[in-house]
């Protein structure tokens, strides 16, 4: 069997089909459903799962003698998500954010109760002086911050919230603890956050969220610029593109949400 792009061997090619089965509600599958779903015999079924399950890529349970996927897989992904840089997968779209809106672009990681600036695109008619790549911020007056705070798991964020530290940075600066949670639950709702001067006055930011293959929000993107250039009028349009770019860089991190 050939294709554009050279051989493919048929036993591989039905062995890691048979690995795709199992995926949504099908955590263990016997032989039978395996072979109607494969839509081939059982006893060419068998010879495959036998050799998968050899090779630890199945494991059979013990109790109902169904088959699941092995501990074979979860190594091997382990290896390929440890050898993603955040950094390098999200450069590329943080470069075509900055472009587009002629903006500085920020890429930041939950770092404890705080976020840590890992990458920095800078506009050159506009420079954004308080951040820089490895300097933390504030959670709860960034825009990253928020946006990753509102996909926290609520005993992750019960913890926050019990700390009560909400340093008011300017005028804007949400610091009551019901007024914040309320933000939380609006930006979780549309799927970005806003920084309206909430850091540094005159300036506004279009942040969101990024996930790892877990689902967890491990970091955000966000475009920041002067209020002037970045008016009211076109947040909902640019916090799309935001939302756009900041799921591809999700995907490449083995987000399937």
């Amino acid at each position: 069997m050939a294709s554009a792009s050279g051989v493919i061997v048929q036993s591989v090619d039905r062995a890691l089909d048979i690995l795709g089965c199992f995926k949504g509600q099908a955590i263990e599958l016997g032989i039978s459903e395996i072979s109607e779903r494969m839509q081939l015999s059982k006893s060419t079924v068998y010879g495959l799962v036998n050799t998968l399950l050899t090779k630890g890529y199945l494991e059979q349970n013990p109790q109902t003698k169904r088959y699941r996927l092995g501990i074979k897989l979860f190594e091997l992904g382990t290896l390929v998500y440890n050898r993603m840089d955040l950094r390098n997968e999200a450069k590329v779209f943080c470069e075509e954010l900055g472009g587009k809106y002629n903006t500085t672009v920020h890429l930041a990681a939950h770092y404890g109760d705080e976020i840590v600036y890992i990458d920095k695109v800078d506009a050159p008619e506009a420079v954004i002086v308080y951040s820089q790549t490895g300097k933390c911020a504030p959670m709860h007056c960034t825009g990253v911050g928020k946006a990753i705070l509102a996909f926290l798991s609520d005993d992750e964020l019960k913890q926050v919230f019990a700390k009560g530290d909400f340093k008011k940075y300017t005028e804007h600066t949400i610091t009551d603890p019901e007024e914040l949670y309320r933000e939380l639950e609006r930006i979780h709702s549309r799927g970005y956050a806003v920084d309206n001067e909430e850091i540094e006055t005159g300036l506004r930011c279009i942040a969101a969220p990024i996930f790892n293959y877990m689902n967890q929000p491990v970091a955000a993107i966000s475009v920041s610029a002067p209020t002037v250039r970045l008016p009211l009028e076109q947040i909902e349009a640019i916090a799309k593109d935001v939302q756009y770019h900041a799921l591809q860089i999700s995907q490449r991190l083995g987000y399937r949400g």
